[in-house]
């Protein structure tokens, strides 16, 4: 067996005649002696070769026994290591007090040598048991209270010492905050680059944040509690993190460390070849104010992270009352909509496309609207980002999919074939079965593909343009026709516009609005119009709500029109009467 395998036992008696019987009792294939001829020699002994078993004699010169059995224990690595005292036959003082400074058994002299050999087996192999317990005991510990992804503390952690904090600040009047820190979009992160690439950010975000609170000087402060002082980081799971400050003169100090967290994301990240850029939204709560509990202290950080997120991400926000009602009216909300999904409440209404050559309605544009059974109407915007948070967006975008298909249908058996635009959410369009989902709702409704609009906006389509090209080729195989809803208000790159295989180009009502009076506007819808004859291109212009508004669009080759010229947003039983309407009394300009 090699040298590295072998367990180390160190002997320690002045006596040379002890120390070779010791030695040619215990050496073995496994076990090798290492001796000390003194106390001040043992120690040296043990910090340079850290042995699993030591045997001590009692009465040796410059350190006894007893002496250095007790500097051992104090030693970081001596703690649990056995040690065994040789003492007097009859030295019944002796034997009080090896136990006293901490050793593991006793064996009397005149040392019986094949007794001895078997006891020190026998204690290596519970001492060996010991060992694997407190491993075994770390791990789970680790596993319970560590954060596997990052291996900051969790929240079982934070927990379990945050009320002895705030009682400590409590006792000694001083204040305390809790940093409730969200990741913004993250989710779009996994899913354009993948998990394995989220999963290496939030190490990277781990480190930062980390790196962030050590070089910070808010807590360069000299005080007794000292351990108290330095801020707790923990990860709460996925995107979440918290960091809990304690021995605060005022909420200034919270605030410029969450100024200086935001700052310090500000650097991009770097995985692999890919520069990633994340900010944070953190919500503030302070002790005693916002809460004189471990819950409710974080409860109220994280309504403020939220409100943060609702204030235009990347920034933080201190706790405030108000904010419990908005949240609960927002939570509410949510549970609301998810009923109204499932009882007829959300309806799709239409508007009407106008064809600018004949006057008539070639096609209409499905937009979402909440009808509460109770009354009135709850407006999209509203409810819209609760369902992008919450991820009701796809379940709510494949209903308006449904009915807006089915509708169509419906038109087309009375004798009006009319085009039915859809808005496909980011959500939507990045499930990996969204062109599945679209081919099995054509086939079921029986609408023809040719009768169905996708509208997505730019920003949607731009954000992972390679991959998204190869989506757009795949809905463009089944025959539909695809929009770029909104243009010109994002950043499309031309290379990638004339590789897309879209068919529209829709301006957006805000460069229509001030079409007239505003130069700006006026020369991007011009641009928009050279931009789409090039490429061969239909147009749609949105917000037309005058007849001045049209003159602009003379000339226009697939020109549609889209606004309250014609006709609001409303339920299919409106558009019926008006598919056989004539609107070109409206056109003048054109």
């Amino acid at each position: 067996m090699s040298n590295e395998a072998k367990v180390n036992i160190l002997v320690c008696d002045d006596d040379l005649t002890a120390r070779i019987l010791m030695k040619e009792t215990l050496a073995s294939d496994s076990i090798e002696v290492i001796e000390a001829e003194n106390g001040q020699r043992a120690i040296e002994q043990f910090e340079k070769h850290s042995p699993a078993l030591l045997l001590l004699d009692v009465s040796m010169p410059k350190m006894n026994g007893f002496e250095v059995c007790e500097h051992i224990r104090e030693h970081k690595k001596g703690k649990h290591i056995p040690i065994i005292m040789v003492t007097g036959s009859d030295d019944l003082e002796s034997i009080h007090k090896s136990y006293a400074v901490g050793a593991t058994d006793f064996i009397a002299k005149p040392i019986k040598w094949p007794i001895l050999g078997e006891r020190v087996k026998y204690i290596l192999r519970a001492s060996q048991a010991f060992a694997d317990l407190v491993t075994q005991q770390q791990e789970l510990h680790q596993l319970a209270f560590y954060d596997s992804l990052t291996g900051l503390p969790n929240r079982q952690y934070l927990m379990q010492d945050l009320q002895r904090f705030l009682a400590m600040a409590q006792r000694n009047h001083y204040q305390a905050a809790m940093l409730f820190i969200d990741l913004d979009r993250f989710k779009r992160i996994n899913d354009t680059m993948g998990h394995s690439y989220g999963d290496k950010l939030l190490r990277k975000v781990a480190h930062r944040l980390q790196a962030n609170l050590r070089d910070s000087d808010t807590f360069a402060r000299v005080g007794s509690e000292q351990s108290s002082q330095e801020p707790q980081l923990s990860s709460f799971g996925g995107d979440e993190f918290t960091i809990f400050l304690s021995r605060l003169n005022d909420p200034n100090e919270a605030m410029l460390v969450a100024e200086r967290v935001i700052r310090s994301f500000s650097t991009p990240f770097q995985l692999e070849q890919f520069e990633v850029v994340v900010t944070p939204s953190i919500g503030i709560s302070m002790f005693p104010n916002d809460g004189d509990n471990a819950e409710t202290l974080l409860k109220n950080a994280d309504t403020a992270m939220y409100f943060a997120k609702q204030s235009g991400r990347c920034c933080y926000k201190f706790y405030q009352d108000s904010m419990n009602a908005k949240a609960a009216a927002r939570l509410q909300l949510e549970q609301d909509l998810r009923r109204a999904l499932k009882s007829d409440e959300i309806v799709p209404f239409y508007q009407p496309q106008i064809c600018a050559q004949s006057g008539r309605i070639v096609g209409v544009e499905a937009l979402v609207r909440w009808l509460p059974a109770k009354g009135g109407i709850i407006p999209p915007d509203e409810f819209i980002p609760i369902a992008e948070e919450t991820g009701l967006i796809n379940e709510l975008g494949r209903l308006v999919l449904e009915r807006g298909c089915y509708q169509a249908k419906q038109w087309f058996n009375e004798g009006n074939p009319v085009r039915m635009a859809i808005n496909v959410s980011a959500h939507q369009f990045r499930q990996l079965d969204f062109t599945q989902v679209v081919a099995d709702v054509l086939r079921q409704s029986g609408l023809a593909p040719e009768l169905l609009e996708l509208e997505l906006t730019e920003s949607v389509i731009m954000s992972d343009a390679e991959e998204n090209i190869a989506r757009l080729i795949e809905l463009k195989a089944l025959g539909v026709s695809l929009a770029v809803d909104d243009f010109g208000t994002g950043y499309s790159s031309l290379s990638y516009l004339k590789r897309f295989p879209i068919d529209i180009l829709k301006i957006d009502r805000s460069f229509m609005c001030d079409v007239n009076s505003a130069p700006d506007d006026l020369a991007i819808v011009e641009a928009i119009l050279a931009l789409a004859e090039s490429l061969k291109l239909g147009v749609i212009a949105e917000g037309i709500e005058y007849g001045s508004q049209i003159a602009i669009l003379k000339n226009t080759k697939q020109l549609l029109l889209q606004g309250y010229l014609f006709s609001r947003p409303v339920a299919a039983e409106y558009i019926s009467p008006l598919l056989n309407q004539d609107f070109n009394h409206l056109m003048p300009g054109l």
